[in-house]
């Protein structure tokens, strides 16, 4: 659809109608690579204007120095001049330079990479270079086709804001929810080879969708009890003469009856979950003094970590930061280049890498690779939970050789849920994943009852997912004590203020400075000194039976919220008051909710209190 509106494609049948001085922007998932110049003076060339500006100016400033001319002539000039400096102010060529460098330190460039040549760049980097290009052109039109895929978290939030305060009409291709949810106003679905549009963002669409698919459901179901009803008039009658009349009208109102398509179910109550988690120690995987660098590059160094049973921490950092590196190096895939890796009693783990699908076997079918090697009692639900993970039907059958990269991946992150083990590490799990099969994994998620890191963006995959954040930064990984959610609040004060939506939220938790991880492990070593142990033993089950109940009622009161928010979408709709009934349904559920929330508070404040004080102690 994308490529239709921009001209790379011709419709079959129809017409598509541009305005003659409408200019329209268009950023792919993925192919654009450019070289021959500095990062610089490639983001830079996005301003061409600017350069014909420049250079027009200085070949009047030249014929202005020189004495010829007439003073007609020389008037005309200086007309002229003043009119392109005019413009050169319009086009803030004066701070060209410096608003570059701002888009590219937005989108994750470090200002020592502005004289790289662009060919050093990796694909990812690449498409990074191709917005940043799109963003300083500002076309009147931006489409954007999966901008988040090469992102990470601050390039991110960067983006968000800048997209809030853009001037243009921007149209996003897009899987990331949170995303969608912060940005767009409006929703246009591609659905039964037509497109329905919807008011609202991504939340307000899903409950607007959802009601719409009941309601034609509905409407199907009634007319073909009516074609049922007049075809069996029909048949009944068909050869009564004095009913030939009858038939005959009843037969060209079948004829001429526009035919419902059948509804297309809805995509709900596909849930899988992990098998039960066997019981490992307390100290389930522990780093020690770990560095890890590849000939005279340095990635990271002097990690200390210890990861305790029943931990739910995500893992994040810019993209280049080494994610993937101290990920693989966690699951003993790859060993460090200093230190060590200590992993705990009866831990049993499993890895998902972002290259994962190269170790499934090309030979086997879909439901073959699946079933290899699960147990007994969940071959029953193989199928489910291939359908949760977009194989169905005949798909199941597809050899594995002939799917695609990304089917390859959902299907090795399949896989994953059928083994008890009780320490997951998860790179990049929801790269391949449409927004319902993520809802699929982060339930599974919720309901593991081990220990678990997940390297992600996905904001919206991890709120009320995790309890733990850990950021890998400058060569160090600091450890944030708290929800992601707070975290993300903590890390979008630091968004350049300039590109900061106006309106931003004032009120958020703020988390304690993050600590390096020496000083964490430092304590927890000295947690486990013979004298304290039996004494310590007790108050921490207790607190971490505490935190367990504070991270649900967290997660409760994050999914009231988003329900709340989708209500008082509803409520904001003079529609609603035009049913009673409807009406009323509206105004008890936000009653009750709000019950539910203020309970939920109160008791998240007493949680609170308790965890902190236990902690001080």
């Amino acid at each position: 659809l994308f490529r239709i509106i921009i001209g790379q494609l011709e419709p079959d049948s129809g017409v598509v109608q541009r305005g003659r001085a409408v200019t329209i922007g268009y950023l792919p998932q993925e192919g654009i690579t450019v070289a021959g110049r500095t990062l610089f003076e490639e983001v830079r060339s996005a301003l061409p204007q600017l350069a014909d500006i420049q250079a027009e100016l200085a070949a009047l400033q030249a014929a202005l120095a020189s004495d010829e001319g007439e003073e007609a002539e020389r008037a005309e000039l200086l007309a002229r001049y003043g009119e392109l400096q005019l413009r050169f102010e319009e086009h803030e060529g004066f701070r060209a330079d410096a608003t570059v460098a701002k888009v590219l330190h937005g989108l994750g460039f470090r200002e020592h990479q502005f004289t790289w040549p662009t060919a050093a760049f990796s694909g990812g980097w690449q498409m990074r270079i191709a917005l940043a290009k799109l963003l300083l052109q500002r076309p009147d039109v931006l489409l954007l086709d999966e901008p988040t895929n090469h992102l990470d978290l601050d390039s991110l939030l960067w983006l968000e804001a800048y997209l809030k305060t853009y001037t243009g009409s921007v149209v996003i291709i897009s899987h990331d929810r949170e995303f969608l949810d912060r940005v767009v106003t409006r929703i246009v679905a591609l659905h039964r080879h037509r497109l329905y549009e919807y008011v609202g963002n991504y939340s307000a669409f899903a409950q607007q969708f959802m009601r719409d698919l009941e309601a034609h459901a509905k409407a199907y179901a009634e007319q073909q009890e009516e074609i049922a009803r007049i075809q069996r008039f029909i048949d009944t009658f068909r050869y009564n003469a004095r009913k030939a009349s009858q038939v005959q009208s009843r037969i060209k109102q079948l004829e001429k009856m526009e035919r419902l398509e059948p509804p297309q179910e809805a995509p709900q109550g596909v849930r899988f979950h992990f098998p039960p988690a066997p019981r490992s120690g307390r100290i389930v995987l522990e780093l020690r003094g770990v560095g890890m660098r590849y000939g005279e590059v340095e990635v990271f160094r002097q990690v200390d970590l210890i990861v305790e049973r029943g931990d739910r921490i995500a893992l994040v950092g810019v993209n280049g930061a080494g994610k993937s590196t101290l990920s693989r190096i966690l699951a003993g895939v790859e060993l460090p280049s200093e230190g060590e890796r200590r992993l705990g009693h009866q831990v049993v783990l499993d890895y998902y890498a972002q290259q994962q699908a190269e170790q499934l076997s090309g030979t086997n079918t879909v439901y073959e690779e699946i079933a290899q090697g699960a147990a007994l009692e969940v071959v029953p639900q193989l199928r489910t939970l291939l359908g949760a993970f977009l194989f169905s039907g005949d798909a199941i059958y597809k050899k594995v050789a002939v799917l695609s990269g990304g089917e390859k991946s959902r299907l090795a992150l399949a896989k994953m849920l059928l083994k008890p083990v009780n320490l997951l590490i998860l790179d990049e799990p929801t790269n391949h994943l449409d927004i319902r099969t993520k809802e699929v994994l982060r339930e599974a998620l919720l309901q593991f009852n081990g220990t678990f890191i997940i390297a992600s963006h996905d904001r919206y995959f991890l709120k009320g997912l995790v309890t733990k954040v850990m950021e890998l930064r400058d060569g160090q990984l600091l450890v944030y004590p708290g929800t992601f959610e707070e975290f993300l609040a903590w890390k979008a004060q630091r968004v350049d203020e300039t590109a900061a939506q106006p309106h931003a939220e004032k009120s958020y938790a703020v988390l304690p400075p993050p600590m390096p991880t020496g000083a964490l492990a430092a304590i927890a070593e000295a947690k486990r000194g013979k004298a304290l142990y039996t004494q310590q033993k007790a108050a921490r089950a207790e607190r971490q039976k505490q935190e367990r109940r504070l991270a649900e009622v967290e997660r409760q009161i994050a999914v009231l919220e988003e329900r709340k928010a989708v209500l008082e979408l509803v409520m904001a709709d003079g529609d609603t008051f035009s049913d009673p009934h409807r009406a009323r349904e509206v105004a008890n559920e936000y009653a009750a909710l709000q019950r539910a929330l203020d309970e939920y508070y109160a008791e998240w404040s007493e949680l609170a209190e308790l965890v902190e004080r236990a902690v001080h102690e």
